[in-house]
């Protein structure tokens, strides 16, 4: 501790007994439990009474573009984690803030609308919070998914409880110290942030370890690539409002959680498990190609508990000051909402594949055994002439195939049989389907 400044002795003692309270209430929790409460953390700015909190202190419910009270990528995040059978909390994010951030260091107390000292471990432990203090072991947080949509000063602390973390606030990725001490480091002198021009980042996610539990068995093209982004929908900005010198913020955008790990730049902790990078892209004409060399952008990576931090003595307040092994599984997840000045859904604009890896993402970070996963196989489908498609999928060396064809999802019947696997590589088949009686219906089907 640097000298005896009294807000800095109050900041540190607060950090001290941070740590203490976190860590005497580790014992017993060794094994994580997936029964439980996935928590999202979201905007303060969304709450009329956070945002008095916030380090934007504006109310998302005053912003004329939208789109006001919510924040469209986390509910979708939160709805999906809810098909999978998962229950689902959004909190914003000073909620789990012991201190007012409206100060560096931060040290006046944060004060919950009941007007007691906001305690965030009413939440940790199951409990609704300062208007219902009931606790319950079975809604402690299995897993706190940060998502980027609020300001990077409100990301609540790490908790040492031993609680996973997926972090898609690029600021907090590295051994940057933050305000708040949010920061997970996973990488050392972290740079970089949000991408998000499909021009230059592309849509594609480059796959660096396929055979991670996470990656094993998705399909991916045959430079080693998996869709994440969509295209935009035909009409998804078609009703933006726009009058001269105004534009509403736009329904589709893509937002990358990158950091730059080229040379002399952020570098990788020590356990950190790189497991997707920006894919290379071609831009500008034909004629005059430029080739945008992206790889050097870690969209996505996973640390395991026990693994090595990047350096922690960047920040004396933090709850992790000092440790060396990561109390839990960690996620750099590749997308951030954005936050403030748009429309905060850049959740709904993934793929399915996506939002498949993001569910994997999550199961993973609880500690949920993952079976690789178990697709059709069919990478391709497209229009070859007015009258012909052609189909192409992933081959197995030990399966011959066969195509079959419908059109009422009852009777099947073959289309191409005695197709020979033999290989790995993509398999295809161009069929004529000019004598078709009508829409067709198709599968592959891996014999025997």
């Amino acid at each position: 501790m640097k000298g005896e400044d009294v807000k800095s002795r109050f900041a540190w003692l607060g950090a001290v007994a941070l740590a203490a309270i976190i860590a005497s209430q580790l014992e017993g929790r060794a094994q994580q439990e997936t029964n439980g409460v996935i928590f999202i953390t979201t905007r303060s700015a969304q709450d009329a009474y956070w945002r008095q909190f916030s380090s934007s202190r504006l109310w998302d419910g005053d912003d004329l573009k939208g789109p006001g009270v919510f924040s469209p990528g986390d509910a979708a995040m939160g709805a999906l984690l809810q098909d999978y059978g998962y229950s689902v909390r959004l909190l914003p994010e000073k909620a789990l803030s012991y201190t007012n951030t409206a100060s560096n260091p931060p040290v006046e107390p944060l004060y919950d609308w009941m007007g007691a000292q906001n305690d965030p471990f009413v939440y940790y432990n199951g409990g609704g919070g300062a208007t219902q203090m009931t606790q319950n072991d079975a809604c402690k947080p299995v897993l706190v998914i940060v998502s980027g949509s609020g300001s990077s000063g409100d990301i609540p602390p790490v908790n040492d409880l031993g609680i996973p973390i997926m972090m898609g606030e690029h600021s907090c990725l590295g051994n940057n110290a933050q305000r708040d001490h949010s920061q997970i480091y996973l990488y050392s002198n972290k740079s970089s942030g949000n991408l998000s021009d499909t021009n230059v980042q592309g849509f594609y996610m480059q796959v660096v370890d396929p055979n991670h539990p996470i990656m094993k068995g998705i399909p991916l093209d045959s430079q080693g690539r998996v869709r994440i982004f969509r295209d935009p929908y035909p009409e998804e900005n078609a009703h933006i409002p726009t009058v001269e010198g105004f534009r509403g913020n736009s329904n589709y955008g893509i937002s990358w959680t990158a950091v730059d790990c080229a040379e002399g730049k952020s570098v990788p902790a020590p356990g950190l498990t790189i497991l997707g990078t920006l894919a290379t892209t071609i831009t500008g004409t034909a004629e005059e190609p430029v080739t945008n060399i992206n790889t050097n952008q870690v969209v996505f990576a996973v640390m395991e508990k026990g693994a090595l931090l990047a350096d922690t003595s960047t920040d004396e307040f933090s709850a992790w000051y000092n440790l060396s092994a990561a109390p839990s599984r960690l996620v750099h997840f590749y997308v951030n909402e954005g936050g403030s000045n748009n429309s905060r859904r850049y959740f709904n604009a993934l793929t399915a594949w996506g939002r498949i890896i993001f569910v994997r993402a999550c199961k993973w970070a609880m500690g949920e055994e993952l079976e690789p996963y178990q697709g059709l196989g069919i990478i391709d489908v497209s229009l070859v002439g007015p009258s012909q498609i052609k189909l192409a999928w992933t081959g197995l060396i030990d399966k011959n195939f066969r195509i079959d064809g419908t059109l009422d999802f009852q009777t099947w019947q073959p289309v191409a049989d005695n197709i020979v696997g033999g290989t790995t590589d993509t398999i295809s088949r161009t069929l004529d389907i000019s004598g078709a009686p009508g829409p067709v219906y198709m599968r592959v089907a891996a014999m025997p």
